[in-house]
C-alpha cells in the first residue's frame, strides 16, 4: 500500500558519549528546535537500531512461536505470552534490575542514616564534631547525587522498554491478523484490533516502570524494618504495622482494579465496534436519517463502560488518599510507641524514622501496591492479547497455493486440469457458537476438473454458493471434507471492490514491477484509458481509504485491473460485470475475459461468477449452483441442450459494442497530486510534489490552535462548569492544609519534647528563655496530631470521590459532544478522513481523557499543592530561605514553559502518526482475501513497521523530553539542597535539630515528588491534547440544517402525502472549492410517476440523489409536495424518502436490528417484508429474527443484503422510493424479483431509479437522460428512442443490435 516516505533526522542518542547519555545534553538541541518553532514530521527523530519495529516484531514471534512449539509437544501446557515477552526483552530487564540494587536498595537507604548522623550535630550539647557533620553532609550530599543520576537513568531505560514491548507486540498482532481464519475475522473487527494496539497495549509503558519495584520494595521493607529497630527499638516496628494493615488493603483493590480493567476492556471493544460499523456505514446512516438513535445507542454503550471507569477511579482516590496517610500514620504509631516505652523523643531520631518511613511507604504503599494494580491490569491486558494471538489461522499451506493443495510436479506438468474438486464439502460457521452442526452446508460434496487454460463460467441464484466456491479455492472457507487439488497460481478479484488510500497506478500493481508495455494493454482492457484521461493527474491520482473518490463502476475496473496486471495461471473473478453498464460489461468480457481477450490469448484459466449469463455462451464450461450443490455442469451447449437456458435465464446476447464509454460516477473529486500519464517518467520536483499530496492524505493536520481558550476550562465545562470546579479547588487545598498542619505539629511536638527532656536533665525550669511558656502536655500534642491523621483519611476520600465523579462526567458529556458533531458533519469529511484516523479519536484520544487525564491531574494537583505546603512549612521554619525558593520558582517555571512547548508538539505529533497505523489495519482487515491471495503479506508487514517507525520517533522524542526534563528539575533541587545544608552548617549554627531536621526531610521528600508533580502536570496538559482532539470534532463544520421552528410553519402532517418533486435551477457541488456537478438542472416529477436515470460517466445521475437528499451545497430550490426542503429539517427530509443503496449496509447484531434497528415496527410487520422479498428462509433457523449478522454482513451475499435494504424500504412505507442502481449485484431473476416488488408495494409511490441494466426502466413512465449537469432529455422510452441522433438513443444502440432492439420493443409496449 506503500507508505508515505517521512524524512526522519538522525538520533542524536545513538552515538551519544556515556557522559551525555547520564546527563541527557543531547536533547539540547531538540528542546532548542521545539521552543523557537513547531516540530513537524520533518524533526522527528529515526527510532533507535534496536528500536526498529522489523527487529522487535521477528523476536518476539520467534520467541511466541517457540512457546506455541512447546504447547504441541507437551498436551497439558499452554502457551505464555508473558514468558516470550520476558525471552525477549530479559537483558533490558537484567540492566534495569542492577540499577534498581544500586539506586534503590543501596543509595536511597543510605541517606537517611547519614542525615541521622548529621542531625546530631545539631543538638543542645552534641558529641558531634564540626568536621564530622561536613563529612556526613558531602556524604550524604553524594548519595542523593547517585540517586539522581540512577533514578533518570531507570526512567529513560524503563521507557524504552516499554517502548519496545509495545512496538514488537503491535507488530506480531498485525501479522497476526494477516493469518486470521475467516470464522476469527467473524469475531474480531478493525476496531477491536485498534482498541487492543491503542489501549491495551499502553499497560507494558507504566508496567515496565514498576516491575523491579515488585522485587526490590520488600528488600527495602525488611532492611528499613532492622535499621528501625536498631534506631528506636520495637517502637519502629509499631509503625510499619500501619504499613504492613495499609499495603494488603491496597493490594486487594488493585486486583479489584485488574477485574474492572478487563470489563472496561471489554465495554471499549463493543463500543468501538459499533462506532466502525457506523464509521463504516455513515452514508447509509445519513441517508436513513439513523443519527439520532445511533447517537442514543452508542451513548448507552458509552455510559455502560463509564461506570466501570468510574469505579476504577474510587480504587485511584483510595491510592492517592492512602499516599497521603499512610506514612503519617505510620509516624504517629511510631511516636506512640516512643512515648508507651517512656523512649527519649529527638529529633534525629523522629526524622531518621521519617525518612526511613517515607522510603518503605514509597515502595511499599505507592509503587509496590500500585505495581500488584498495574500488573494485574496489565495481566489482563496480554490475556486478551494473547487470545487474539490464539484467534484460528488460515492454513500455512493456504497461505502459499491459496486453499488448493499442490499435485506433484511432475503430475503438474502434464495434468490438463487446472483446479480439481474432490468431494468438497464446506459451511461457514459462526464465532463463539459451539455447535455448528444445524447450520446449512455451504458446499455439499463438490466434483468437478476445471481444464486448463478454458473460461468456466459459475452460476445461479442469490446465496446459491457460487462466490463460497472461491472462497474454498482461496483457503478463505475451510473445508470439512474433501480437497481442492490446485495447479497453478492464482488472481483474484473480490465481488466488493477493494482499494487502498493510494493511487490508481499503486492500486493496479500492488507491489508487482511497472511493466510499461503490460500496464497500457491493461488499462486499456480494463476499459479505464477514459476514465484515467478525465482525472488531472491521471493514474497518479490519488484515490481515498476504499477508493472513496471513485464509482462503483470505477472501483470495480481497477481490481479488476489488478488481478490482470499480475502474471497468473489461474483468474478468480467473483461477479466483476455487475457494477459497470452493459456495453462496459461487453467491453471487459470481449477484450479481457474471453477466449479472444487479454487474458485468453494468454491461455489463463478464467473462473466467473456472474449474473449476466448471456456471456456464458462463449464459456468453455459452465457450472450451474443450487444451494450449495452443483446442480449441473458442462459445455454451454450441452447444457442448453438439457433445457438449461442461459439466454432466458439472463439479458440477450448482445453483439460488441463501440467506444461509448457509459457508468456511474460519484463526481466527487479526488485527492490529487502531480500530472502523470502512464509514458512519462516522473521528475523529481513531481515527484516530491506527490509526496506532500499523499503526506497529506496520510497525516492529519496538528490539533494546535483549533479550540480558543482555556483546554482545562473546556474540560471543566464538561464535568459541570465552573461552580465544580471550584468546589473541587476547596477540597484540594483543604486536603493539603490538613497535610501540611500535621508536617508542622510534628515537628512543633518533637520540639516540646526536647525542651521538655532539656528541662528534666537540668531539672530546673528556669532554663527556658525569657518569653518562653511550658512545653505543651504530651497528651495534648498527640490528640492534635491524631484528630490531623484522620482528618487527611476522611477530607481526603471526599476529595477524591467527588473528582473521579466529575473527571467520568466530563468524559461522557465530551464524547456526547464529539459524536454529535462527527454524526452531524458534512459528506465531505467523511471523504477526507480515512477510518482509522476517526477511530484513533474515539480508540486512544478517548482512552486518554478516560484513564490518563483524572490520574494527571490528581497526580498534579495533589503534588503541587504537597509541594507548596512544604515550602511554606519551610518559610515558617527559617523565613530566610524565601529568597533562594522564589529564584528556584523562577528557574522551574522558565524550563517548564521551554519543556510544554517540545512537550506538547511531540505529543500531537505522535497522535498524528498513530492514526495511519490505525488506517492501515482497518484497510487490510477489510481486504484479507485480495491480500492474501496476491501474497503480499511481507509488503504491508514491512509498510505497517514503517508507520511503527515514525510513530516511535514521536513517541521516544516526548518521552526522552520528559525525563529530560525531570533530570532538570531533579538537579535545581539538588542544588537547594546542597545550598541548605551548606547554609545551616557554615551559617547558623545556633538552629536545633528538629528544624533543620524537618527542612532537609521536606526537601527530600520534595525532590522525587516535584519530578513527578511537574512532570503530571505537563503529563496534564499533553492529556488535555486528548480533549483538545475530540473537541475539535465537536466543531466540525455541520450539514446546513434550518430552524424546526421554519419547519413547523411550512410542513402540513402528512407530508409527503403525494410525491411530487420539483427540481429549479439547481447548482449542487460536493465542496466550496469544488466544480459544479449540477448547473441549473429543472425538471418535474410528478405523483406517482416511476422515473429512470440514465447518463455517461459524470454526467450527474448521483449527484440528483445527492442533492434530493441534501448531503452538499445546494444553490436553487428543490420542491417535495410544493414545499422547498431547503426548509425542512434533514432528519425529517431524509426519514420520509426510501433509499435502497449501490452498497449494502448491514450492522453486526440480529436480523431484527437489521431491519428495525429501534423497535418500531411488529414482529409480523419483519415477517411479512421478509417474505416479500423471498428472504423468509434465511430466519427460517431455531434463532428466527434474532439470526447472527457478522460485521458487515459477511455472512450474507450481496444479493441478500440488497434484499434485506429492499425489505427496509417496505416496512418504512414512505411516498418517494430511490434505487441507486440497486440491482447491480444481484441475479436476473432477483432482479426480476425486485422490480415486481417495486411495482407492486410501491405502485402509490413515486420511484427514481439509477440503472446500468437499460431493461429494467424501459416500462418506466419517463426517463431523465443526464449529461454534464445538465438534464438534456426527459420524455417516455417510447419518445427517447425514436429521437434521431438523440442521446438515449446513442445509449441503447451502444448495447448492440440485439440488446437494441429488444429495449426498443420493451419501451413501444
Amino acid at each position: 500500500m506503500e507508505a508515505p516516505k517521512v524524512k526522519l533526522c538522525d538520533n542524536p542518542r545513538q552515538n551519544a558519549s556515556l557522559l551525555s547519555v547520564l546527563t541527557f545534553w543531547w536533547t539540547v538541541d531538540m528542546f532548542r528546535k521545539g521552543s523557537t518553532k513547531t516540530l513537524g514530521l520533518s524533526d522527528l527523530y529515526k527510532p533507535l537500531e534496536a528500536d526498529h519495529a522489523d527487529r522487535l516484531g521477528d523476536q518476539l514471534e520467534r520467541n511466541w512461536r517457540l512457546q506455541l512449539h512447546k504447547c504441541k509437544q507437551h498436551k497439558n501446557a499452554r502457551p505464555s505470552l508473558v514468558k516470550a515477552i520476558f525471552r525477549t526483552f530479559w537483558k533490558d530487564w537484567v540492566v534495569l534490575s542492577l540499577i534498581t540494587v544500586f539506586g534503590e536498595i543501596v543509595l536511597r537507604i543510605a541517606q537517611p542514616i547519614l542525615l541521622g548522623r548529621l542531625l546530631l550535630y545539631f543538638r543542645r550539647q552534641s558529641d558531634i564534631s564540626y568536621e564530622e557533620a561536613l563529612y556526613y553532609a558531602i556524604a550524604m550530599i553524594a548519595a542523593k547525587a547517585g540517586s539522581i543520576i540512577l533514578d533518570n537513568q531507570y526512567g529513560i531505560l524503563t521507557c524504552l522498554t516499554g517502548i519496545r514491548t509495545k512496538i514488537a507486540m503491535c507488530s506480531v498482532l498485525y501479522r497476526k491478523s494477516l493469518r486470521l481464519s475467516r470464522n476469527a475475522l467473524g469475531d474480531t473487527s478493525p476496531g477491536k484490533v485498534v482498541n487492543l494496539m491503542s489501549n491495551d497495549v499502553n499497560r507494558f509503558d507504566i508496567v515496565a516502570f514498576l516491575i523491579c519495584y515488585m522485587w526490590a520494595s520488600p528488600i527495602i521493607l525488611v532492611i528499613v524494618l532492622v535499621l528501625l529497630w536498631y534506631e528506636v527499638g520495637w517502637a519502629g516496628p509499631i509503625g510499619m504495622v500501619v504499613i504492613f494493615v495499609v499495603t494488603p488493603i491496597q493490594s486487594f483493590f488493585g486486583k479489584l482494579t485488574s477485574r474492572y480493567r478487563l470489563q472496561t476492556a471489554l465495554k471499549t471493544d463493543e463500543r468501538i465496534r459499533l462506532m466502525d460499523e457506523i464509521i463504516s456505514g455513515i452514508q447509509v446512516i445519513k441517508m436513513y436519517a439513523w443519527e439520532k438513535p445511533f447517537a442514543k445507542l452508542i451513548s448507552a454503550a458509552r455510559r455502560a463502560e463509564l461506570k466501570i471507569v468510574l469505579k476504577s477511579g474510587f480504587i485511584r482516590g483510595l491510592y492517592m488518599t492512602f499516599g497521603l496517610f499512610t506514612t503519617r500514620a505510620a509516624l504517629f504509631a511510631t511516636m506512640v510507641g516512643l512515648i508507651l516505652m517512656q523512649e527519649e523523643i529527638t529529633a534525629a531520631k523522629v526524622f531518621v524514622v521519617a525518612s526511613y518511613l517515607n522510603i518503605v511507604a514509597f515502595s511499599m504503599s505507592g509503587m509496590f501496591v500500585r505495581g500488584v494494580a498495574e500488573i494485574a491490569e496489565g495481566l489482563v491486558a496480554t490475556r486478551r492479547l494473547q487470545k487474539f494471538l490464539e484467534y484460528d489461522e488460515i492454513s500455512e499451506r493456504f497461505l502459499q497455493n491459496g486453499g488448493c493443495e499442490d499435485s506433484d510436479k511432475p503430475e503438474r506438468e502434464e495434468s490438463n486440469v487446472a483446479l480439481s474438486f474432490q468431494g468438497v464439502t464446506a459451511r461457514w460457521v459462526m464465532p463463539q457458537e459451539e455447535n455448528q452442526s444445524h447450520r446449512p452446508l455451504t458446499l455439499d460434496n463438490l466434483n468437478a476438473d476445471i481444464p486448463r487454460g478454458r473460461l468456466v463460467g459459475i452460476v445461479g441464484a442469490i446465496g446459491s454458493g457460487k462466490s463460497s466456491i472461491l472462497q474454498a479455492i482461496l483457503g478463505e472457507l475451510p473445508l470439512e471434507a474433501g480437497r481442492i487439488v490446485c495447479n497453478e497460481t492464482i488472481s483474484y478479484v473480490s465481488q466488493e471492490p477493494w482499494l487502498f488510500a493510494g493511487s490508481i497506478r499503486q492500486n493496479i500493481l500492488f507491489d508487482n514491477a511497472l511493466d510499461r508495455k503490460r500496464y497500457k494493454k491493461v488499462l486499456r482492457v480494463c476499459a479505464l484509458e477514459a476514465d484515467l484521461e478525465q482525472f488531472p493527474d491521471g493514474d497518479e491520482t490519488l484515490v481515498g481509504e476504499r477508493g472513496i473518490s471513485l464509482s462503483g463502476g470505477q472501483k470495480a475496473r481497477i481490481c479488476l485491473a489488478r488481478a490482470v496486471y499480475k502474471q497468473s495461471g489461474i483468474y478468480l473473478m467473483d461477479d466483476p460485470l455487475s457494477a459497470v453498464d452493459a456495453h462496459v460489461a461487453k467491453h471487459l468480457f470481449e477484450l479481457c475475459i474471453g477466449d479472444k481477450g487479454f487474458l485468453g490469448r494468454q491461455g489463463a484459466t478464467r473462473i466467473l461468477v456472474t449474473h449476466q449469463v448471456h456471456f456464458l455462451v462463449e464459456a468453455d464450461w459452465v457450472i450451474v449452483m443450487n444451494d450449495g450443490k452443483i446442480e449441473a455442469q458442462g459445455p454451454p451447449q450441452e447444457l442448453m441442450h438439457n433445457g438449461i437456458d442461459f439466454v432466458q435465464m439472463g439479458e440477450s446476447e448482445s453483439t460488441p459494442d463501440h467506444d461509448t464509454h457509459l457508468s456511474r460516477q460519484d463526481s466527487c473529486t479526488s485527492v490529487t497530486s502531480s500530472r502523470s500519464s502512464v509514458s512519462e517518467e516522473d521528475n523529481d520536483e513531481r515527484a516530491e510534489q506527490y509526496d506532500s499530496k499523499k503526506m497529506e492524505q496520510a497525516f492529519e493536520k496538528s490539533s494546535a490552535d483549533s479550540l480558543a481558550g482555556s483546554m482545562f476550562l473546556h474540560y471543566s465545562s464538561g464535568a459541570g462548569g465552573l461552580a465544580i470546579a471550584i468546589c473541587l479547588i476547596f477540597l484540594f487545598v483543604l486536603t493539603q492544609l490538613i497535610v501540611s498542619f500535621t508536617d508542622y505539629w510534628i515537628s512543633f511536638w518533637v520540639s516540646q519534647e526536647e525542651l521538655r527532656s532539656f528541662i528534666e536533665a537540668k531539672n530546673d525550669s528556669h532554663v527556658l528563655e525569657i518569653g518562653s511558656s511550658e512545653p505543651l502536655g504530651t497528651d495534648v500534642c498527640l490528640y492534635v496530631q491524631a484528630g490531623a491523621v484522620a482528618g487527611i483519611f476522611v477530607v481526603g476520600m471526599i476529595r477524591a470521590v467527588n473528582f473521579y465523579r466529575s473527571c467520568a462526567r466530563a468524559s461522557q458529556n465530551i464524547h456526547d459532544w464529539c459524536f454529535k458533531g462527527f454524526i452531524s458533519a458534512t459528506k465531505r469529511f467523511f471523504d477526507t478522513n480515512p477510518s482509522g484516523r476517526i477511530l484513533n479519536r474515539f480508540s486512544k484520544d478517548m482512552g486518554a481523557m478516560d484513564e490518563l487525564l483524572p490520574k494527571s491531574i490528581m497526580d498534579a494537583t495533589q503534588t503541587v499543592l504537597t509541594i507548596i505546603g512544604a515550602m511554606l512549612v519551610i518559610l515558617i521554619v527559617q523565613p530566610f530561605f524565601l529568597i533562594p525558593i522564589l529564584i528556584l520558582l523562577a528557574i522551574l517555571l522558565y524550563t517548564r514553559t521551554i519543556y510544554m512547548k517540545t512537550s506538547q508538539n511531540s505529543r500531537r505529533l505522535e497522535g498524528i502518526t498513530r492514526s495511519p497505523i490505525f488506517t492501515h489495519i482497518a484497510t487490510t482487515l477489510n481486504g484479507l482475501p485480495t491480500i492474501r491471495s496476491f501474497k503480499v503479506q511481507q509488503l504491508l508487514i514491512a509498510e505497517f513497521d514503517q508507520h511503527q517507525n515514525v510513530n516511535t520517533g514521536a513517541y521516544f522524542m516526548f518521552h526522552c523530553g520528559r525525563v529530560a526534563f525531570g533530570m532538570v528539575l531533579d538537579l535545581i533541587f539538588f542544588v537547594f539542597l546542597v545550598t541548605v545544608v551548606f547554609t545551616f552548617l557554615l551559617l547558623d549554627n545556633s538552629v536545633l535539630g528538629d528544624k533543620v531536621g524537618l527542612v532537609v526531610t521536606q526537601i527530600t521528600a520534595l525532590a522525587g515528588m516535584l519530578q513527578f508533580g511537574i512532570r503530571q502536570s505537563a503529563e496534564m496538559f499533553n492529556h488535555l491534547i486528548a480533549v483538545e482532539r475530540l473537541l475539535e470534532y465537536r466543531d466540525l463544520p455541520a450539514e446546513k440544517q434550518p430552524k424546526e421552528d421554519a419547519e413547523r410553519a411550512v410542513l402540513p402532517k402528512q407530508w409527503p402525502s403525494e410525491g411530487r418533486i420539483e427540481f429549479k435551477n439547481v447548482k449542487f457541488k460536493y465542496f466550496e472549492d469544488a466544480p459544479l456537478v449540477l448547473r441549473d438542472l429543472s425538471f418535474e416529477i410528478k405523483p406517482r410517476e416511476k422515473v429512470g436515470i440514465v447518463g455517461r460517466t459524470g454526467a450527474g445521475k448521483s449527484s440528483i440523489i445527492g442533492a434530493l437528499f441534501r448531503t452538499a451545497i445546494i444553490e436553487g430550490n428543490i420542491a417535495i409536495d410544493g414545499i422547498n426542503t431547503e426548509n425542512i429539517t434533514l432528519e425529517t427530509l431524509r426519514s420520509n424518502i426510501s433509499i435502497i443503496p449501490q452498497d449494502p449496509v448491514l450492522f453486526s447484531g440480529t436480523l431484527r436490528k437489521n431491519l428495525d434497528p429501534f423497535d418500531k415496527y411488529s414482529d409480523a410487520d419483519l415477517w411479512q417484508a421478509l417474505e416479500l422479498v423471498e428472504l423468509k428462509e434465511v430466519a427460517d433457523g431455531p434463532s428466527g429474527l434474532q439470526t447472527y449478522i457478522a460485521a458487515g454482513g459477511s455472512n450474507f451475499s450481496v444479493g441478500q443484503r440488497q434484499l434485506l435494504c429492499l425489505a427496509r424500504a417496505i416496512l418504512r412505507s414512505n411516498r418517494i422510493l430511490v434505487l441507486d442502481e440497486a440491482t447491480a449485484n444481484v441475479d436476473p431473476e432477483t432482479d426480476h424479483l425486485i422490480q415486481q416488488t417495486i411495482r407492486q408495494r410501491f405502485a402509490e409511490c413515486t420511484v427514481l431509479t439509477i440503472a446500468h441494466r437499460l431493461n429494467t426502466i424501459m416500462d418506466y413512465d419517463r426517463i431523465l437522460v443526464m449529461s454534464d449537469g445538465k438534464a438534456v432529455e426527459f420524455g417516455t422510452p417510447c419518445e427517447l428512442v425514436q429521437i434521431p441522433q438523440g442521446v438515449f438513443r446513442e445509449i441503447v444502440m451502444a448495447t448492440g443490435p440485439v440488446e437494441a432492439e429488444n429495449l426498443i420493443n420493451l419501451a413501444k409496449k
